[in-house]
Parts: structure tokens; C-alpha cells; sequence
């Protein structure tokens, strides 16, 4: 199949030839077919009617931005590159993205001037980084090497995909497809079903004996260090990890990869930081997380991890966190290690809990801290004892016990609060949902 695949080569001219020249080299050393505007020749059509017949055509887009936006496309009020990398990505095609180094030094008549324009450039700049992981080069030489890499990747892709679609299947895609058709009838979008799809596997897969609890690592990128020392930890201990740069390739949708990670994960780790709490993808991770537990859907476990003083957003106070801005990575693991252990075992679903939660009309959750080991111990097994306790359980950091109730009647749950408020006892924090 590689024979056939065509390279369409996506960008501005006039600032990029050299840049253009040797993404164009790399094609042609992988033996790749190739279009892009100044290979057209005379045609009938639009400038635009034919930009966009070529995307059309080819299999894979090779995208390179600089510090110009380029020519607007009549009446579209975007540019040339713009509309025909909108063109391939809509319509599924593997889009490889590349972005000029902002370290490096540029010509003044290579940097956009109009204001209008400039804005433009950094809106889709902006919408490039959120959709996929972009790759950043200095020169056309560090172009040319990351653009045959990344070529070659996708590639063995798209052969496999072919591979699997050619492949014999007792379901066939028409069934996924009418299946999902169904749910958007019921009123459930396509994205949602397909995440319900991939929980319900990881569902049926924990009855497996031999399956590992897989933990989801959300962090911001100015983490990863301390992050990767505590993968390490975890994959040492025989945990399964979801981290973006072993998940991620070039040309991958960021959205569909993370919630996919998200889907198939037992629990989320998220790294409570300044820079986390800013970064968009990290809160998009954290809100899918905490959305779903509080409206009894199910999902991840969230386990938050403390690595600086921050002001905490109000959801995430009630949930009991790690400490470790002592950055003593040794035993905030071991400690995170055991909770993982302790709330996980092969054949049991983390998410039962969830799917129990749901059968009560009225819902709470509350953390405590006790003035001793004998009465949290005291307190947990007179709590097991009412059927409205779904959960109970010893955990770390800024509480000590995390339960969990349900009930038809919102009484039960409060003659269960009166009960807690005894002098040995703190209740940190209560949140009752209806």
C-alpha cells in the first residue's frame, strides 16, 4: 500500500521554501507520492476548489507553520493552509503537525504584521496544539529527519488499519455504526457511547485473574520529571501506566487519545500544581474524573497528589490527597502504591462501587480524621454496619477515611452524620447530592 499513499504538504510558500524543499526530500527518500499548491498547474476551478480536491485525494498531511498566517480564502475569512488542513482533518485523514521554534531567529519579512492576521495565526496555533501533539523544528534539516520519522509511523498505521479492516470480523462496522446510530436516537452522542464501550470492557476484563490496575498520570509537562520517577515506582510494582509521551504519537487527536486513557483506567493520579491547575488538558482530565464519580456514572478513582501550596479549586477539597511537597518520592509511592493495592484486587471492578451508589435517590460523601487508630477502627466497622454505607475506607494524606452513602430517604443519611459527630471524630468534609 505504500506506493499509493500521497503526501499532501499543508503551509505558507513564500517563508517556508527551504523548509518546503526538504519536507518534500523526506517524502520523496520514502518513495511517497506528494501534492501541494505549487505542483497544480492550470485548472478550471477555484484556487480553493482545487487545494481542497488534492486534500482530498491524498492520505496523510504534512502541516508546518511559521510566523505567517499566508493568503485569506475568499469569503472564508481564513487562510489557504488553514482551510485545507480543516479539510483533511474533518474528514479523518492523519494530520502531522510541525511548528517553527520560537527561539529561533526569523527575518523580519518572514513574521506576520497584520494585526488581524497575527491573531488568526494564534488561534490556529492554538486549536493545532489542543488537537494534536505538534513537534517543533529549528531548521529544514531537523524538519526534513522529524517529518521521514514520523512519515514512517504513520505509515505502519495506516497499513495495520487496512489490515484490520480487511481482516474477516464476525461485527461488522455497519453493526458498530447502527449500534451507535441507536444511542443518538436515545440521546446519547456517539463519543459517550463509545466511552461507555470501552469502561464496559475493562468492566468484563477485571473477572481476569492475571489483570493489572491501570492508573492514569495527569500532570503538567513542567512535572514530568518528578512524574516519570513515580511511573517508574508504579511499573516496578506490576501497575500498568497511561502517561501522554508513551501514549501520544505524532498526528494523534489529543481529546480522543486522553479520554480513551481516561476510559480504560481503573484510577487518575493528578498532580496538584500551579502550573497543573493551569494548564487546560490537566483540568479537562481532572473535571472528567470528578464529574463522573459525583453523578454515580462510574469512571477512574481519583487519588490527588500535592506537589506545591496552591489554592485548591472547590471539588478537589473535598477529596483526600498525597503530600509530597516534602519531594520524598520514595514514600509518597509506596504510600500511593498501597492505596492502589488496597482499593484494587484482580476480579473485583473499582467502578462496582459507583454502579452500587447509583440505587440510592439521595447521595453523600464525607471525609474524616480521627484522634486515633482504635477510633477510626471503631468507627469504620459501626459504619459497615448500615446498608446506606457503600464505602468506607482508610486512605492518606489530609483525611483518614473516605465514605461513601446512598439512600431513598435523605433521613438515613443524616441520622448516619449525627452519629459521626462525636468529640474523637472530624468531619473534614461532607457533599450530599441528590
Amino acid at each position: 500500500m505504500k506506493q499509493g499513499l500521497t503526501v499532501f504538504i499543508c503551509s505558507t510558500f513564500a517563508d517556508l521554501v527551504g523548509e518546503r524543499e526538504a519536507v518534500l526530500e523526506a517524502v520523496r527518500k520514502l518513495q511517497l507520492r506528494h501534492d501541494s499548491m505549487e505542483f497544480f498547474g492550470a485548472r478550471p476551478g477555484l484556487p480553493i476548489d482545487t487545494c481542497l480536491e488534492e486534500v482530498r485525494r491524498s492520505h496523510i498531511l504534512v502541516v508546518v507553520v511559521g510566523h505567517r498566517y499566508g493568503s485569506l480564502v475568499p469569503d472564508l475569512d481564513i487562510s489557504f493552509s488553514e482551510a485545507e488542513y480543516e479539510e483533511g482533518f474533518n474528514l479523518g485523514k492523519p494530520c502531522i503537525v510541525y511548528m517553527l521554534d520560537e527561539n529561533v531567529p526569523v527575518l523580519p519579512k518572514n513574521i506576520e504584521r497584520d494585526p488581524e492576521k497575527i491573531r488568526k495565526l494564534d488561534r490556529w496555533k492554538g486549536l493545532l496544539q489542543e488537537r494534536h501533539t505538534v513537534a517543533t523544528f529549528k531548521d529544514g534539516h531537523d524538519l526534513a529527519v522529524s517529518v521521514a520519522a514520523d512519515l514512517a509511523r504513520a505509515i505502519d498505521t495506516i497499513e495495520e488499519s487496512e489490515e484490520v479492516r480487511t481482516t474477516p470480523s464476525k461485527l461488522k462496522h455497519s453493526d458498530i455504526n447502527e449500534i451507535l446510530n441507536e444511542g443518538e436516537e436515545l440521546g446519547i452522542s456517539r463519543e459517550r457511547a463509545l466511552s461507555i464501550f470501552r469502561q464496559s470492557l475493562r468492566a468484563v476484563a477485571t473477572l481476569r485473574s492475571d489483570l493489572k490496575p491501570r492508573v492514569f498520570l495527569s500532570h503538567s509537562h513542567s512535572d514530568k520529571e518528578l512524574v516519570r520517577e513515580v511511573a517508574d515506582r508504579l511499573r516496578a510494582d506490576n501497575i500498568e501506566v497511561w502517561i501522554d509521551e508513551a501514549q501520544l504519537k505524532v498526528g494523534d487527536s489529543l481529546i480522543q487519545t486522553i479520554e480513551h486513557g481516561l476510559d480504560l483506567s481503573d484510577f487518575i493520579v493528578f498532580f496538584i500544581s500551579n502550573k497543573s491547575l493551569n494548564s487546560q488538558w490537566s483540568r479537562k482530565e481532572l473535571s472528567v474524573a470528578l464529574t463522573r464519580q459525583l453523578s454515580g456514572e462510574g469512571g477512574a478513582v481519583l487519588l490527588p497528589i500535592l506537589l506545591e501550596d496552591v489554592e485548591l479549586p472547590p471539588l478537589l477539597r473535598s477529596v483526600a490527597y498525597l503530600d509530597l511537597r516534602d519531594r520524598n518520592i520514595e514514600h509518597a509511592s509506596r504510600l500511593l502504591i498501597n492505596t492502589i493495592w488496597n482499593r484494587w484486587k484482580p476480579g473485583h471492578n473499582v467502578n462496582a462501587v459507583e454502579n452500587k451508589f447509583k440505587s440510592g435517590n439521595f447521595r453523600a460523601y464525607i471525609n474524616l480524621k480521627f484522634e486515633s487508630m482504635k477510633d477510626s477502627v471503631r468507627t469504620r466497622k459501626m459504619l459497615l454496619g448500615f446498608p446506606e454505607v457503600i464505602e468506607a475506607t482508610f486512605t492518606y494524606g489530609s483525611v483518614d477515611m473516605v465514605v461513601v452513602l446512598a439512600a431513598d430517604e435523605l433521613q438515613r443519611i443524616n441520622a448516619i452524620v449525627e452519629l459521626l459527630k462525636r468529640p474523637a471524630i472530624q468531619i473534614v468534609t461532607q457533599i450530599g447530592i441528590k
